[in-house]
C-alpha cells in the first residue's frame, strides 16, 4: 500500500472517507483492493457493500452509507465507476456525506467506511477541502519512464526472477508505461520460462512476448505512422478489448513520434540510417533493431510532418481532459485525422 494511503489509516485517526482517482488503473486497483482488505479486518470482520456510480443515484448511494447498519458492527462502503457520475453529482455525493470538517459534520455512522473509486484525474476539490479530515483524496498518477523501471525489477522480484536492465528497457519499449500492462507482461514471460529463477534477457522477451497487446501496440503505431487506417483502427480496439488505457495508448504513440523526430532531424544533419540508428541506441547493439526501425521510417516523413502529428495528439489529449470527448471517441477521431494525414502527404 502507497505510504500516504497507509498514513491515513493510522490507529485512532482512520479517515472516513477515501477517493482514489486517477489514470494508473493498476496501483489505484491494488491499493484499492489492500485499503478494502485492511478496514475490513481492523474491526475483526466487516461487511462490503459495493455501489456502481454508473448504475446508481446520488440519493441511493448516499442514503445506503447514512444507514447505520442492522446486523453488523462494521462496514465498508465501495463506490466504483465514480467518474461516471456528472460532476454536480460528484460534488453533491461529497457534499452529502461530509458538509463540514467537524466530527458533528460527518453524516457517515461509526464503523462505517467509504471507499470512492475512479478512473478520472479530478475529484471535487472544492467539496473536499470543505470535508477536512473526514475525506481523503489519493492520486494514482501515470508513471514516469524512471517509476516504471524500478517497478519492473520490483514485480520481477516478487515474481521470483531477475531482469536483465537492457530487458527491462525492452519491456518498457513494448508495454508502454502502464503498470497493469508491465505486470501482464512479466506473468506471461515466466509462464514461458518456467519459473526457475533464472535471469531474463533481451532474447527472451523477443521471443516469449509474441503476439500479446504489447506487439498490438507497436502494430497501432506503425499502422498511424503508415497511414493504414484499417489496420490501426483494428489494432485500437484490440487494446481497449484488452483494458489498455487510453492515455497509455496515446502516450506510447507520442513517444514513439518522438523517437522518429530525433532520427529525422541526425538524418538532415547528413546521417545515414544506420549512423542514426547507432546515435540513438547509444551504442547499445541489443537495441539497435528497435532506432533502426524508427529511423526507417522517419526517412518517409518530414519534420514538419511529424510535428503536425505530434499537434494533434496534443489536441487529443486536450479533448479528453476537458471532457470535450469521451476517451474512446477522441482518440478513434485522431487515429482517422493521422491516417488521413499520412495519405496526403
Amino acid at each position: 500500500m502507497r505510504p500516504d494511503v497507509a498514513a491515513a489509516m493510522k490507529k485512532g485517526s482512520t479517515t472516513p472517507i477515501y477517493i482514489m482517482y486517477g489514470e494508473d488503473a493498476y496501483s489505484r486497483g491494488r491499493n484499492v483492493d489492500e485499503l478494502v482488505e485492511r478496514l475490513t479486518s481492523m474491526r475483526g470482520g466487516a461487511d462490503v457493500n459495493a455501489f456502481d456510480a454508473a448504475e446508481s443515484s446520488v440519493d441511493d448511494i448516499a442514503s445506503a452509507v447514512m444507514t447505520a447498519p442492522m446486523f453488523a458492527s462494521a462496514r465498508v462502503v465501495v463506490v466504483r465507476r465514480f467518474e461516471e457520475m456528472s460532476a454536480d453529482d460528484q460534488a453533491r455525493l461529497i457534499r452529502t456525506l461530509a458538509p463540514g470538517k467537524r466530527p458533528a459534520d460527518l453524516r457517515v455512522p461509526d464503523e462505517t467506511h467509504v471507499v470512492i473509486v475512479s478512473s478520472s484525474r479530478a475529484v471535487p476539490r472544492k467539496e473536499v477541502n470543505a470535508a477536512g479530515p473526514n475525506a481523503a483524496a489519493f492520486e494514482f498518477r501515470p508513471a514516469h519512464a524512471g517509476d516504471a523501471r524500478g517497478f519492473v525489477f520490483e514485480r520481477a522480484r516478487e515474481l521470483g526472477v531477475r531482469i536483465e536492465p537492457d530487458a527491462v528497457s525492452l519491456l518498457l519499449e513494448l508495454a508502454g508505461l502502464d503498470y497493469a500492462a508491465i505486470s501482464q507482461e512479466i506473468e506471461k514471460l515466466i509462464t514461458y520460462l518456467g519459473p526457475d529463477g533464472r535471469r531474463i534477457g533481451v532474447d527472451d522477451i523477443r521471443e516469449a512476448v509474441g503476439r500479446s497487446s504489447s506487439q498490438t501496440i507497436f502494430d497501432f503505431c506503425d499502422a498511424v505512422i503508415d497511414g493504414k487506417s484499417d489496420r490501426a483502427m483494428g489494432a485500437l480496439a484490440d487494446l481497449i478489448r484488452s483494458e489498455r488505457e487510453v492515455l497509455s495508448i496515446q502516450s506510447t504513440l507520442a513517444t514513439q513520434l518522438r523517437r522518429l523526430m530525433a532520427a529525422r532531424v541526425l538524418l538532415d544533419g547528413g546521417s545515414t540510417q544506420d549512423e542514426a540508428a547507432t546515435t540513438l541506441s547509444a551504442g547499445n547493439s541489443k537495441m539497435k533493431w528497435r532506432e533502426s526501425r524508427a529511423a526507417a521510417q522517419a526517412s518517409r516523413l518530414t519534420q514538419a510532418q511529424i510535428a503536425a502529428m505530434l499537434s494533434r495528439i496534443a489536441r487529443a489529449d486536450l479533448d479528453i481532459k476537458t471532457g470535450a470527448m469521451s476517451e474512446k471517441l477522441a482518440m478513434e477521431v485522431l487515429v482517422s485525422d493521422l491516417c488521413v494525414q499520412q495519405k496526403l502527404r
